[in-house]
Order: structure tokens, then sequence, then C-alpha cells
């Protein structure tokens, strides 16, 4: 027998943990003292059962766990043949359409690490009715042509509540065709900065079926007023937001995002804090908060590692915080572990019913790519056609484009599973899986948690050995 090539041996010297993690089958193994990694060390390469080192039990939780395989086990081809699959059953032809739709690219705000140039910006174009017909006519035919079961619709900008007319006319007609067929569509959401999001429009787009709101705040009130500045009211925009959401109607989820770089990271704590005093968070019904890492220039000295390092700190502050207010049904925290297959990443690179269209009619693969013509992939009515399958043809993902990358060698590809669409359609390099820098960190400081405070977890994704 021979030793696994996708191995991890993790270990904190300090309180003697040491495990051992396998990628290809997703196990996890408590090696004390050592024992597993100095076996298969003085096996030297020709492991073979020794009850010297260990017992017969033990050798066969190796085995089982897929730490050492048999000589002819050829495990880079099982990894190959997997993700294969997991590509097959993403791409197949699905009975859910997904539709992110701008109905201007026009913001009210300047925020100066925006995607979109301040030209796109500017522009104050909306959505016309030939566009919007359009964009009716293609749910339509592929509700009644494909068999589509839901229909799920993202409303973005520019800031769309700009054109809320427009949102809540063409919400209208998707609800009543999605009636008619008897196709699913009750959790419609928003991108939104807030500015615009008062009781009454809450109110608004709870009724025609939009049901969660996405909302940037980026720190306690000067912060976020500086990094997400607003012209008509640069001193109020803060508060203005969270006045907001405040009067929404309780049904409404909101989902408050935090962007995080090096000019905010360590004012995170005094936003959520804010939030408390305010009664917002957790004394609200349905708001939801999670850290977004800032891609830009500047952002150079704030690493992704040390982004890690600060979601799981928040994430166990927010839980100290909520579980100290609320005292009965306390929360618990979720293991985040890899998957078996990988992780399918961004859904518009690889699914095939997940378009974005713009006020223009033009279609991307990617929200980031919207107000760039130059990056669209067709139009409303191409889609129409043939429902977008000629143009996934030429940009769906294969196991030839990651052998390109030479992932195939690569110890993470069976977690991997991830692409930043942007990435692949603008020919950049390969942004890599999370794990590739933060596996070890996330396994072992969960896993320390875990044995102090099993409680807190509400469940484990693994059966660790012993």
């Amino acid at each position: 027998m021979k030793e696994s090539k996708y191995n991890f041996f993790i270990s904190d010297n300090d309180d003697n943990i040491n495990l051992v993690y396998n990628s290809l089958r997703n196990t996890l193994i408590s090696d004390k003292d050592r024992k597993v990694q100095n076996f298969i060390q003085q096996c030297n390469g020709n492991i073979k059962y020794d009850p010297a080192y260990i017992t017969n039990d033990e050798f066969n939780d190796l085995i089982s766990s897929g730490i050492i395989i048999l000589d002819d086990f050829d495990e880079k081809q099982v990894a190959i043949d997997t993700n294969q699959m997991r590509l097959d059953i993403l791409q197949k032809d699905n009975k859910r359409l997904s539709l992110t739709i701008a109905p201007t690219l026009q913001c009210n705000f300047k925020c100066y690490y925006c995607f979109e140039s301040p030209g796109i910006r500017k522009n104050t174009s909306s959505m016309g009715l030939d566009v919007q017909n359009d964009i009716i006519d293609f749910i339509t035919k592929s509700i009644a042509i494909n068999h589509i079961k839901e229909v799920s619709i993202t409303w973005c900008g520019g800031e769309p509540l700009l054109q809320l007319p427009i949102i809540i006319s063409m919400q209208k007609k998707i609800n009543k065709i999605c009636k008619l067929f008897d196709v699913k569509n009750n959790n419609s959401s928003i991108i939104t900065n807030g500015i615009l999001l008062s009781a009454e429009n809450c109110n608004l787009l709870y009724e025609h079926g939009i049901r969660n709101a996405q909302i940037t705040i980026d720190g306690p009130e000067p912060v976020h007023n500086k990094r997400r500045h607003y012209p008509a009211d640069p001193t109020n925009n803060y508060n203005l937001i969270l006045k907001n959401i405040l009067n929404a109607n309780d049904q409404l989820k909101f989902i408050i995002r935090i962007n995080v770089d090096n000019s905010n990271k360590d004012l995170i704590l005094d936003l959520i804090d804010n939030l408390i005093e305010r009664k917002i968070w957790p004394y609200k019904n349905k708001i939801f908060i999670y850290l977004a890492y800032v891609e830009s220039d500047s952002n150079k000295v704030f690493s992704r590692n040390e982004f890690t390092v600060l979601q799981d700190h928040i994430r166990r502050n927010l839980a100290d915080k909520y579980n100290d207010i609320k005292k009965t049904n306390k929360a618990k925290l979720k293991f985040h572990y890899p998957m078996y297959g990988g992780e399918p990443g961004c859904g518009y690179a690889i699914s095939k019913n997940v378009w974005v269209v713009d006020y223009n009619g033009d279609v991307f693969r990617c929200w980031e790519a919207v107000g760039r013509k130059e990056h669209a992939i067709g139009t409303i009515k191409d889609l129409s056609e043939d429902f977008g399958q000629s143009i996934f043809e030429q940009i769906k993902l294969s196991n030839t484009v990651f052998e390109q990358w030479g992932c195939f060698d690569c110890k993470f590809f069976p977690i991997c599973g991830s692409l930043c669409p942007w990435d692949y359609l603008d020919n950049e390099e390969r942004r890599c899986t999370q794990w590739k820098n933060t596996l070890e960190y996330k396994i072992l400081n969960q896993y320390k948690q875990f044995l102090k405070e099993p409680e807190l977890f509400r469940s484990i994704p693994f059966n660790i050995k012993k």
C-alpha cells in the first residue's frame, strides 16, 4: 500500500493537536501523538500493517479514510472523473431560471471601490419598454417550452430603486406568468444601497414578491459615510439607511453586507455594536450580516488570509452577542468545512439557465461585466432563439479548462470546484479556491473550538476518529 497524495498533516504543538485531512475523500482524523504520521514515515513508501506502531482497527481506519491506498489505485483519475461528474450535474438541463436584471446603471452613490466605472454610473438611461417586453417574452418561452419550474429574479444596478416603477411593472408581469403556469416565484431579491428603501417602498417590494434586500454598510457612521459617499446628503447617509431598516416591514429579509479592506477592518465590531444600540440587529426579524472582501489595488496590504481570520473572529463575536441578548434559542455556528467534489462557486460560470441582463438588453455571465458592452455575450433576443444553448456551449467549463490551468496535479483539486466567472470570461489568471490558503487555519481553529465547546456547533460534517 502507499500514502495518498491528497493528505494534509495539520498540527498545533502548543495544544498538542495533530490532524490528518484527506482532500480526495474529504475525511479528517485525529492523530494523537503523531502516531499516523510516524507510522507512515517509518514505512518509507511501502506501507503495511505493523502492530509495533499501530493497531489493526487504526490501520483499517486509515484505509477507510483514504489516507493510505492500494498501490494500483489511481487517485488522480478519480479526482478528474469526480470533477467532470460535478460539472455534468451542474450543467445539465435544469428547471430553475435565474435572471439578474439591471433596469438602470445610474447610481446616486459614489463608492470608491465600485466595480462599475464612474462613466457607467453616470449613464442616466433606463430600460425601455422593448427590452422589458423581450425579457418577459424570454421568461414566458422558457417556462412554456423548457418546462421551467422555478423563476428567481435579482434586481441590481447601478441603484435599481431609481427605476422602481420599472421593477414593479415587470415583477407584476413575471408573477402573472408564473401563476399562469404554476411556477414557483416567491423569492425575488434586490441589491440596493438602501437610501430609497423607505417603509412604503419596502411594503411595495414585498407585496410583489421581492422578499430579500441586500444593503451594504461599511462601518460605523463616519467610516460608512466616507466610503459610500452619498452626494445628496453626505453626512446623513448612514442614519438614513439605518432608519429605513428600522422602519421596514419585518417580513422583508435584510442582508447587511460589510465590504472589508485595510481601511475599515478594525471597525467592524463598532458597527455591530451600533446596530445593537439602535435595536436593529438582532432585535428585528430576518436581519443577517456577512463580510465581503474588497478586490482593489489599495487592498493589497490586507490579504485574503487575514480576511479569513477576521471572518471567523466576527462570526464568533456575532454568535456571542446574539446569545447574550436572546438568552433562549441560542445561535450555533456552522463548521466551515470543504465540500466533497468541490464547492460550485458562482453559478454564473457553470449553470445553464443563469443570465445577467442590463438596461440595454445586453446579456452577461457576470454582473461585474454589466455595462461593458465589449464583455456582452449576446442580447436578450439572442437568448430567446435557443434559450442561450449556443452561447452556453461556447463558455461552459470542462475538465479541459482545468487541465490547461494545471489543476489536475494540485492537492486541492478534489475540494476546489470554484471559479470566478469574471476571471474565466476575461481570460485572466484563475482565482483558486480559498482552501488553498486557509485550509489549515480554518480546520484547526474550528476543531479547537469544537473540542472546548462542542455545543457551539449545530453540526459537524465529519465523524472524527480518535
